[in-house]
């Protein structure tokens, strides 16, 4: 029989047993595995965790003494693939968030099923103006963009009207046409264009600043107005999660910022994210003492965007060369003198740059402003990342290394929209298009991105890409699209999870699977370097199974009894 005196010992007995162990870091050890450091190209067999931080990366032998003790978990991977997490080095997260679930998200859906959905919309909803978002894929999967005709197939009698997913292309009917008169006598905007049928009318598309006709009216700016809530961001999150991204750089606002802080101190952002802010509200930015360079383990904030052109697919980014048979050179959006200020002002600021030059003329006014505002140093000691980067000229591929510029690549962009871009600049000029083999082989660093929501957010689509080089014809037959810029896996998986840390100052605490950093890491199913690995099987069988986020599994392949 215990006695009165007992059982109160007995409690607290057990509570002193409970704070140890609560206060013991769980320690995950996984071993029998092919874990690719990443940075370099290191390989090791066990990798052990120990709480938010990696303890241990080497052999199985020399990780056996890290399995004993308290509070322990112990998995064979079974020769599974161990890499860390994927970093998207560029996409827009918020707008991506915002569409979330959004019906009216057009993205990878054909002409006829976006008139469906847009058609249910009209039948289904009050509204006056009918709106829809991200049609540019419309641009590759056809011989002819959409236009004004397919509108109005929806309506006749009211607006529809359709944005990129960037907001800065529409896709209107004709009666939004002729409610602002845009007609075959309405000149071009600077800066955009009208894209129009043979007898000069109006199809339906507007370019870049030609927008701007818009302006006043309430549909100009919405794509930018649609904020996701709270449990967008998190559905979101764990989206990204499930293909293994456990890092983002994306575009976003300080009102965005406001939103993933609330989301950290509740602990529930499980994605580390860097911000890019647009660099027009620099001024107010640095009268309010923006903490650039600065931030939280899961969140910061310091590089700006300076929109320099726009994109090759509307024929709007800025080349050297004419977009075939169109006597069209595309648009630079500012001049060197206007980048070389802003670098300077950035450089007194301790804040990094992100240009977004597609177009070869593009990155070569960027290359220059860069050199003016540096030219008293013979050194170039801050990291400058190009977004969007597709085209560059010889000459400048050199100048990139020199100056610390990293090439940011939507690379999975490419399997849908190769023939496209050889359709718009020729087979000659195309081969230009993201020379990531090229780059490589002269040691400079590339990130690899999606620019989600107008891409696949997957970043194995990237990665496959990027090592087969395969992609579709119009004619829906398969061929490999200058296959001498290929990657071997393990440079594609570097440019998907080293690199991109790198590009902003983050590679001493993610990247790779090293002791002391995060413990951010993906296991896929598929073990992508061996041997007899064939491309069927990376198509038909490679997949995420776990996500760890900071030693927390945030996404696990359910598997089926």
């Amino acid at each position: 029989m215990i006695n009165k005196i007992s059982v109160p010992l007995i409690f607290i007995y057990l509570l002193l047993l409970f704070i140890d162990a609560g206060s013991t870091p769980l320690r995950r050890v996984f071993t029998n595995g092919k874990i690719i450091v990443g940075n370099g190209d290191g390989v090791a067999e066990t990798v052990v965790i120990e709480g938010k931080r990696i303890l241990f990366v080497g052999t199985d032998r020399a990780g056996e003494k890290y399995q004993k003790g308290k509070n322990i978990t112990t998995t064979d991977l079974k020769g599974k693939v161990v890499i860390p997490g994927f970093h998207d080095g560029e996409l827009d997260f918020l707008i991506g968030a915002g569409l979330f679930g959004n019906k009216l998200n057009f993205y990878g859906l054909n002409l006829e099923s976006i008139i469906h959905r847009l058609k249910n919309e009209k039948k289904n909803t009050k509204n006056k103006i009918i709106y829809g978002y991200n049609f540019e894929h419309l641009f590759s999967n056809a011989e002819k963009w959409p236009n004004r005709y397919d509108l109005d197939k929806v309506s006749v009698d009211s607006p529809v009207v359709v944005f990129s997913s960037d907001g800065n292309n529409a896709w209107i009917n004709s009666f939004t046409l002729k409610q602002f008169s845009i007609n075959r006598d309405t000149p071009e905007v600077a800066g955009g264009r009208i894209v129009r049928f043979e007898n000069n009318s109006p199809s339906g598309i507007l370019i870049g600043k030609a927008i701007d006709i818009l302006e006043g009216y309430s549909f100009r700016k919405s794509i930018k107005k649609i904020r996701p809530d709270k449990e967008k961001i998190i559905k979101a999150i764990k989206y990204a999660n499930r293909f293994g991204l456990t890092s983002v750089t994306t575009y976003g606002d300080l009102e965005f910022v406001k939103q993933l802080e609330v989301l950290e101190s509740e602990q529930k952002l499980n994605l580390r994210f860097n911000i890019i802010l647009p660099s027009e509200n620099i001024g107010r930015y640095l009268v309010s003492k923006v903490g650039f360079s600065s931030g939280s383990p899961h969140l910061k904030y310091y590089y700006l965007m300076s929109q320099i052109l726009k994109r090759v697919y509307s024929l709007t980014a800025a080349m050297f060369s004419e977009y075939k048979n169109t006597g069209n050179y595309g648009f630079l959006t500012t001049n060197i003198n206007d980048i070389s200020d802003l670098v300077s002002l950035y450089r007194q600021n301790g804040i990094t740059a992100n240009f977004n030059a597609e177009g070869d003329r593009g990155v070569h006014s960027v290359l220059n402003g860069i050199r003016d505002a540096t030219k008293r140093s013979s050194k170039f000691f801050q990291r400058y990342r190009i977004s969007n980067f597709h085209f560059i000229i010889d000459e400048d591929i050199k100048r990139l290394k020199k100056m610390n510029v990293i090439p940011v690549m939507r690379i999975a962009s490419l399997i849908d929209r190769a023939a496209l871009i050889e359709k718009l600049v020729g087979p000659r000029k195309a081969g230009n298009v993201m020379k990531a083999g090229t780059l490589h082989t002269m040691d400079i660093k590339i990130a690899f991105g999606s620019g989600w929501p107008g891409g696949s957010i997957n970043p194995l689509k990237g990665i496959g890409f990027a090592v087969f080089r395969r992609i579709k014809e119009r004619r829906n037959k398969e061929y490999r699209w200058f296959i001498e810029e290929k990657l071997s896996f393990a440079d594609a998986i570097r440019n998907y999870t080293y690199t991109p840390s790198y590009s902003v100052s983050d590679e001493a605490r993610t990247g790779s699977i090293e002791k002391g950093k995060f413990a951010d890491i993906v296991i896929l199913n598929g073990n992508i370097f061996s041997e007899d690995f064939t491309e069927k099987e990376f198509f038909s069988n490679v997949r995420v199974i776990e996500t760890i986020v900071a030693g927390k599994t945030v996404f696990k392949e359910e598997v089926s009894n």
